[in-house]
């Protein structure tokens, strides 16, 4: 989130190990891909190599956007994990 002092971040997503698996969910996203001034909010996508995060995309969206993505989220990763293993 953009604030006065910064970017701050206040949540995250683990969407395991599996890169296809978190490329489908992050293409579901709602959002812009461009930076626009009124851009609060932003959802990175983010791979970790060795521990260390790489960052492949971001989203910018707005709040009821934010909302619906949680609600994507949730759902891919609930089937993922109860459904498809």
């Amino acid at each position: 989130m953009k604030t006065l002092k910064g970017i701050e971040s206040y949540g995250c997503f683990n969407l395991g190990d599996n890169r296809e698996f978190a490329l489908e969910v992050y293409r579901e996203l709602q959002g812009d891909d461009v930076i626009k001034a009124e851009s609060v909010i932003s959802i990175d996508l983010v791979e970790k190599q060795s521990g260390i995060p790489f960052p492949m995309a971001l989203k910018h969206c707005s709040y009821a956007q934010l909302a619906e993505n949680v609600k994507i989220i949730t759902k891919a990763l609930f089937k993922h994990l109860n459904l498809e293993r």
